[in-house]
């Protein structure tokens, strides 16, 4: 890996820590909805770490299957926290099904947060390849080889897209569910570090 892109890591981790103390600070009621929502936040955090530790001691393949839970997290929870109904939300956690696909929950993300077709662009643009880093796909096992030697061949530029993706969908959930909390300063504070680690 270059130089730059260990500094990169080191940025994206120092920007999802910046996030914490504004996640932090407050108490949140105790209900489903919220509950559910600071679990998938944490679990989105502790994947975070797992990542940048994977591809630092050169597990980059599995840190790449890990990119697509960190996403569909983002997806489900930004769908959780503003979208469902109370119904939808008691029929997740009871039967841990989500009533709509990919494609449908990024539509409604969407249309209530009016993204204008950012996420249904993203999901897009995104999920083949991050379903075929998960489930062992070409776009993984052909990374699996240098020329014909059986060495990984991941690049640099993919290491910081993927990291750059995971990291932007940590703040965005955390930012809109400080928002719908009643916290617009500190989602104000937590969006603003969606600038502060774009590569050179």
């Amino acid at each position: 890996m270059q130089n730059k892109t260990v500094e990169y890591l080191n940025t994206v981790e120092q920007t999802v820590e910046k996030l914490k103390p504004p996640l932090c600070r407050h108490q949140y009621p105790d209900n489903s909805r919220t509950v559910i929502l600071v679990g998938t936040i944490d679990q989105m955090l502790e994947h975070h770490s797992a990542i940048l530790r994977l591809i630092r001691d050169g597990k980059v393949g599995s840190a790449f299957a890990l990119a697509r839970s960190v996403v569909e997290s983002m997806y489900s929870g930004l769908w959780l926290n503003f979208c469902a109904t109370d119904a939808q939300v008691t029929r997740f956690e009871t039967r841990d099904d989500l009533p709509l696909t990919m494609a449908g929950i990024a539509d409604a993300i969407d249309t209530k947060y009016k993204g204008d077709g950012f996420f249904a662009d993203l999901k897009k643009r995104s999920w083949p390849a991050l379903c075929g880093y998960a489930h062992n796909g070409m776009l993984q096992l052909g990374r699996r080889f240098t020329g014909h030697a059986l060495q990984p061949s991941y690049r640099d530029e993919e290491i910081v897209e993927v990291t750059r993706t995971i990291t932007t969908c940590i703040i965005i959930l955390v930012g809109k569910f400080l928002a719908v909390q009643g916290f617009p300063d500190d989602c104000k504070e937590v969006e603003a570090l969606v600038g502060t680690y774009n590569p050179t």
